[in-house]
């Protein structure tokens, strides 16, 4: 069956959705790079014990390349595009990765059909009707962050598939993730003297949600019902994220804002209609396992 797979892929944006807003308090007193190692830090030692689960296996390598380059390096180059460009045009070019998904999905062998690449041109606009304006900014180096923070959330997604298609457990794939992106960043704000640790149980456990628990239902998703469309459900988390906003009092959501909301929602639609036209017989992990819905 493939429900596990959709409600794996629409539970982690939802966790990524509502975590942003403890992020978001920390981050004004903290800054983004200690938030960030601190989220890292605190997964990769709550979730060490998984450690006595690890096989030596190809997919390990595919799982750290992951956390690096999507959690480390994507995450810091979407920081600074938002910093130079604003989150209106930062939000909607980075959202782009979902295209670049379906284009390494197709490499993998999925099946990407012409609704999941609909679906994935709506997510786009969708986010950038959704992202607020008013503070956007003409940088050629903030668009330049912005595509190649795209490239390396799309390749960083890829190296999931890859790791699973090696047989590696989703829960070990989130744990090698944090920890693999944990210790480089923390080498680097140590050589900076700027290592420290956001001091909160909440944060902890805002963290193990988010990038173990939430890092992991996207794993199993992704060995479910493929790349492609994993990639296109996690990203309602934007709308769950204003969603959550408008009904808090938080912010208000303006007519912009809930056409982007229908915008995702059809997308979502068309994504999931896509799993009809998908094949039932589906190549198989080197455990055994099928890495796409029956």
């Amino acid at each position: 069956m493939v429900l596990p797979g959709l409600f794996s892929a629409i539970i982690a944006a939802t966790i990524w959705a509502l975590v942003i807003f403890l992020y978001k308090k920390y981050m004004e007193s903290h800054g983004a790079l200690v938030v960030n190692f601190s989220r890292l830090f605190y997964v990769s030692t709550l979730m060490s014990p998984v450690l006595i689960l690890i096989t030596p296996s190809q997919g390990l390598w595919a799982a750290a390349f992951s956390g690096i380059i999507t959690l480390l390096v994507g995450d810091s180059l979407y920081f600074y595009a938002i910093h130079k460009v604003g989150g209106s045009i930062a939000a909607p070019l980075t959202y782009t990765y979902i295209i670049i998904a379906q284009y390494f999905a197709l490499l993998l062998g999925e099946q990407v059909t012409p609704l999941l690449i609909v679906s994935s041109l709506l997510i786009v606009l969708g986010v950038s009707l959704l992202t607020r304006g008013g503070g956007a900014k003409l940088s050629a180096a903030g668009v330049g962050a912005a595509l190649l923070a795209a490239l390396m959330w799309s390749l960083g997604m890829t190296a999931i598939k890859l790791a699973a298609l090696q047989g590696v457990s989703p829960i070990i794939i989130a744990y090698i993730r944090a920890l693999s992106a944990g210790l480089l960043l923390g080498l680097y704000l140590w050589a900076k003297g700027r290592l420290e640790v956001v001091k909160s149980p909440v944060f902890a456990i805002a963290s193990l949600l988010d990038l173990g628990a939430g890092s992991a239902l996207f794993a199993y998703s992704v060995e479910r019902v493929g790349l492609a469309l994993s990639t296109i459900l996690v990203s309602i988390a934007p709308l769950i994220t204003q969603l959550f906003a408008k009904i808090s009092g938080l912010e208000r959501l303006t007519y912009r804002q809930m056409l982007g909301a229908v915008v995702i929602f059809l997308a979502i639609v068309l994504a999931v209609s896509s799993i009809q036209s998908l094949p039932l017989t589906v190549p198989t992990t080197k455990s055994g396992t099928s890495n796409s819905p029956p």
